[in-house]
């Protein structure tokens, strides 16, 4: 069970929307402890609108593609954690812990592993194709190809400051003529 209702989130996000109140009075008004809590239900409202803040019936299984690219956009775009989450309607929490696997295991890491005990049977390997892709060679080139993109995001953030460096030391060195 959720700490906070379906109801009471929309009802917090739509008394800040009306643009009467502040964070911080509806954080103490409705004894909310973190502003920051409010922060999350409100962008997730603006960026999904106010049904995203519904309670989920069932409990939702990403899978591989769904959490790298969430870890790619945290990575190439400079926003935050819950901004991030509100983006793909995931737990800021979870953006987080997705990163971090990554960082440390790569895409291997965030690969969704079975449930419950092992079999204790085993089972007969199919003849695969030999020209198909392991799933290990897979995610070797999946995390080269996110590191690749993240280098290259860093390269271009470089390349536009010193752009910018350039242009304003052009504007300090001419002298401006008297007339």
């Amino acid at each position: 069970m959720t700490k906070y209702s379906s109801e009471f989130r929309i009802e917090v996000v739509q008394a800040y929307l009306s643009g009467k109140h502040s964070y911080r009075y509806l954080a103490s008004h409705y004894q909310i402890p973190s502003i920051r809590t409010i922060q999350d239900w409100v962008a997730l409202a603006r960026a999904h609108g106010l049904e995203s803040l519904q309670r989920a019936k069932h409990k939702h299984a990403y899978s591989l593609e769904e959490k790298l690219a969430v870890v790619d956009y945290y990575q190439t775009h400079d926003e935050g954690v819950a901004k991030v989450a509100a983006h793909f309607a995931v737990n800021p929490s979870q953006v987080s812990v997705w990163s971090q696997i990554f960082n440390a295991a790569g895409a291997a890491g965030l690969r969704p592993r079975p449930k419950g005990r092992r079999s204790s049977m085993t089972q007969r390997k199919r003849q695969d194709d030999g020209d198909k892709l392991t799933s290990n060679e897979k995610d070797k080139l999946v995390q080269e190809n996110m590191r690749l993109r993240k280098e290259l995001y860093q390269t271009q953030m470089e390349r536009d400051i010193l752009k910018k460096l350039r242009a304003v030391s052009k504007n300090k060195q001419r002298p401006q003529k008297r007339q």
